[in-house]
């Protein structure tokens, strides 16, 4: 939808403080209700740097994107007004121009909000549905469509979740549509420390492998709290961080009452889920999974794990069979 620029301001409270939830080096989010539907309103600074590029990177490439791991975008404003405004003491009409996106509202909130270590915060089912659901959102940029759009800022303030903790990659400003899969050199890379991979800070490349770089660091996040992949480069070896961070899930898990086969199911997600995100933060790209690769790792793990409960639940159903006296 083209929103005008004053419907947004009703709808927003004319982007009051209580409205806000919140912000970015870009822009800032409000909430509002347009037709009955609660949407979040991205409204772009008006300031020295910040041109039409973040604003028309993230409008093309959303308006090329469906998939349920990529948040919706409901509409936009573009609008030029002026305003008059006092310089060198005399009365001036400067141009002002209004750049909003508007998206469907996600009332988990960002990712960031949830990050925790193994002790505590989301268990380990929902924790593994938001893994997975990054991935497939990200393989859908990377493999869903003839060109490629690589994000460049795949961090978990960029990731917002439903109300059921499902994943949506949202804030696509820094994104980049190319029309083949090969490196990439830029001049000026924007992007947030911690998340990019080594080969584009020193060399300023850019490939399929910078995204799976920041969801390896998300994934280590997601398990093992907002320091694990700092902690996994302090580790003397990946596998002994591996081995930490699979025996510290362990712990929790013994500690919650489950079946035995459910805490098997979740045992070996874990651990197959730690060396996955551990190989996709390879500082040589070429020893990184492709996205496409993670996502096939994934479902491979989703039927091992089917396997595991089946001999329960054939059980449970010869179990029900004997007992039937229509039989």
């Amino acid at each position: 939808m083209d929103l005008t620029f004053q419907l947004i301001e009703q709808i927003t409270k004319s982007f009051s403080d209580d409205q806000r939830i919140g912000c970015g080096a870009y822009g800032e989010v409000y909430k509002g209700v347009h037709n009955g539907e609660e949407i979040a309103i991205k409204k772009l600074y008006n300031m020295q740097g910040i041109d039409d590029k973040e604003f028309t990177n993230e409008f093309r490439n959303l308006m090329k994107v469906k998939h349920p791991n990529i948040v919706r975008l409901i509409g936009y404003c573009y609008e030029i007004r002026h305003r008059h405004v006092e310089m060198n003491g005399e009365l001036v009409f400067a141009k002002i121009i209004e750049r909003l996106l508007c998206f469907e509202y996600m009332e988990g909130g960002s990712l960031a909000k949830h990050i925790s270590d193994e002790s505590c915060g989301l268990d380990w089912p929902t924790r593994y549905k938001i893994i997975k659901g990054i991935c497939e959102g990200l393989n859908h940029l990377h493999n869903g469509r003839s060109d490629y759009i690589y994000h460049l800022d795949l961090k978990p303030d960029n990731i917002l979740l439903d109300k059921n903790m499902m994943p949506r990659i949202a804030d696509f400003g820094m994104s980049r549509l190319l029309a083949s899969s090969k490196t990439h050199i830029t001049q000026t890379l924007k992007g947030t420390l911690g998340y990019m991979p080594p080969e584009s800070i020193d060399k300023r490349r850019i490939t399929k492998k910078y995204d799976v770089f920041s969801v390896g660091v998300i994934i280590l996040q997601i398990m093992a709290g907002a320091q694990g992949y700092n902690n996994c480069c302090e580790m003397s070896s990946p596998q002994q961080f591996i081995e930490l961070v699979h025996e510290n899930w362990k712990k929790r898990l013994q500690r919650m009452p489950m079946q035995e086969n459910t805490y098997s199911i979740d045992i070996l997600a874990v651990q197959r889920c730690i060396e996955l995100a551990v190989r996709c933060v390879e500082a040589d790209p070429v020893k990184r999974p492709s996205i496409m690769d993670v996502v096939d790792e994934l479902n491979k793990l989703d039927a091992d794990m089917k396997n595991i409960s089946l001999p329960c639940q054939e059980t449970s159903d010869s179990k029900d069979l004997e007992l039937d006296p229509a039989l």
